[in-house]
C-alpha cells in the first residue's frame, strides 16, 4: 500500500491545484492524505507549502499571460501579508482550536451565502478606494491567518479582493495566487529551517499541483465569472461543513 502513497500524493496534487487556482480550498483535501501517509499535522502542514509555492508560481503566471494579472495593482498588498505570514508562522497565538475552526467556518458559510443570492458582488468589477490603513490591516491579518493554517487562506484573500478591492472573480484569482505565492516563501522558508518540510513528498505534490495550476488558469480565464462563482461557492460551502465537522465531530 505505500508504495501507492507517492501516485495519491501526485494525483491528489493535480486536483488541489486546480481547485487552489479556480476557488480555494484544495489543501483541505490534501492534508489529510499527508497525514495519511505517515506524517504528523505539522509536518505536513509545512510540507504542503512546497506545493502551494511552485502552483501559485505557475497560476501566477498563467494568468499573467492572459492578462488578468496586474502585478503593479497586485503589490500594494504584498508587504503587509508577507509580515502578517512571518508573525502568523513564527508567533504561536493560544486559541481554542475548537472556537477557532467554528468561527472560520462561520465566516465561510457566510461567503458561499453571498456567492449564491449576491452575484453581481463577485461578476462584475467596481471602482472601490479602500483605505490604505484598511487595506494594510486586512492583508496583513490573513497574512497571518496563511501563516498559520494556510488552508483555506484563498477564499478570505478573494472576500478581501472582491467585497473590499472591487475586483471581479477571474481578477481576484489571479491576485490571490500571486499573494499566496509571496507570503508563502516566508512561510515555507521558516518551516524548513526548522526541519519540518519533507522535500521529497513536496516535490511529488507539487509536481502534480503545477499541472492541476496550469489547467486551472486557463479554465478561469476562459470560462469567466458566472461559472468560477458557482465552483467557488461549492467549495466553500464544502469547507465549511468540513470545518465545522472538524470542530464538533468528534
Amino acid at each position: 500500500m505505500a508504495g501507492l502513497y507517492p501516485v495519491l500524493i501526485f494525483v491528489s496534487g493535480i486536483l488541489s491545484g486546480f481547485l487552489n487556482t479556480v476557488a480555494g480550498g484544495g489543501s483541505l483535501l490534501v492534508l489529510p492524505l499527508l497525514v495519511f501517509s505517515g506524517l504528523d499535522m505539522g509536518v505536513a502542514n509545512a510540507t504542503n507549502r512546497v506545493a502551494i509555492l511552485l502552483q501559485s508560481l505557475v497560476a501566477a503566471r498563467g494568468f499573467y499571460r492572459e492578462g488578468a494579472l496586474d502585478l503593479r495593482r497586485s503589490s500594494a498588498a504584498v508587504l503587509p501579508a508577507v509580515i502578517g505570514a512571518l508573525a502568523g508562522t513564527l508567533v504561536a497565538i493560544r486559541l481554542d482550536e475548537q472556537i477557532l475552526r467554528a468561527s472560520i467556518a462561520l465566516l465561510i458559510l457566510v461567503m458561499a451565502v453571498l456567492l449564491v443570492f449576491r452575484p453581481s458582488m463577485w461578476e462584475k468589477p467596481r471602482r472601490i478606494q479602500m483605505p490604505f490603513p484598511v487595506h494594510a490591516v486586512l492583508f496583513f491579518l490573513i497574512g497571518v491567518y496563511g501563516g498559520f493554517v494556510q488552508a483555506g487562506v484563498g477564499f478570505f484573500l478573494i472576500w478581501a479582493l472582491v467585497g473590499l478591492g472591487g475586483r471581479d472573480l477571474v481578477q481576484a484569482n489571479a491576485e490571490k495566487v500571486f499573494l499566496v505565492g509571496c507570503f508563502t516563501a516566508v512561510s515555507l522558508a521558516l518551516f524548513a529551517s526548522q526541519g519540518l518540510v519533507r522535500l521529497g513528498t513536496g516535490l511529488v505534490l507539487a509536481s502534480g499541483s503545477m499541472i492541476g495550476a496550469h489547467l486551472g488558469a486557463r479554465f478561469a480565464v476562459e470560462k469567466g465569472n458566472r461559472v468560477i462563482r458557482l465552483i467557488l461557492a461549492a467549495m466553500v460551502m464544502a469547507s465549511a461543513v468540513k470545518m465545522l465537522w472538524d470542530a464538533f465531530g468528534a
